[in-house]
């Protein structure tokens, strides 16, 4: 299994209908929009084996911020280190000194998957922001965690 990280501001058609196959299946119909990777400040990057996107890592940059944006990696290739490849390029290649991580993440039924990975990198959680998404979920995008009404949490984690 040789899987590559690869770093890009733009997509070429088949990677953008890949990630968003992959958002879909992970988030909901509409999480991420074309417009979303389409974006030249949203930096990029794509776990590919074989030529297929397997996932991909969205970091935003913001003065002496930068955010994790999204995490992402298709079911069937999670638990199989592509986060921590992710995690791995951004400390060595986009990251520097004097910047601080953010990173918002999900909880759901008590549960936050990114924890353990990016808890491995030192970034650390800070509070928990609650329901942030609720009027958004099910209404601009399609949660496949919706039921009867939004039960996702936001945790802010930092370094």
């Amino acid at each position: 299994m040789s899987i590559k990280v690869k770093e890009t501001i733009t997509l070429n058609f088949q990677e953008l209908e890949e990630c968003i196959s992959i958002s879909e299946e992970l988030f909901g119909k509409e999480y991420h929009s074309k417009r979303y990777f389409n974006n030249d400040k949203l930096i990029k990057l794509l776990a590919k084996n074989k030529d297929k996107i397997i996932g991909f890592f969205t970091i935003q940059i913001n003065f002496q911020n930068i955010i994790i944006d999204c995490i992402a990696v298709k079911k069937k290739w999670q638990r199989k280190k592509v986060g921590s490849l992710f995690m791995q390029y951004f400390f060595k290649n986009i990251l520097e000194n004097n910047q601080k991580v953010i990173v918002y993440a999900w909880k759901v039924k008590n549960q936050i998957p990114v924890h353990k990975l990016i808890f491995n990198f030192g970034i650390k959680k800070i509070i928990n922001l609650g329901t942030v998404w609720k009027k958004k979920c099910n209404t601009s995008f399609k949660c496949i965690r919706f039921e009867k009404s939004c039960n996702c949490e936001c945790v802010l984690y930092s370094t």
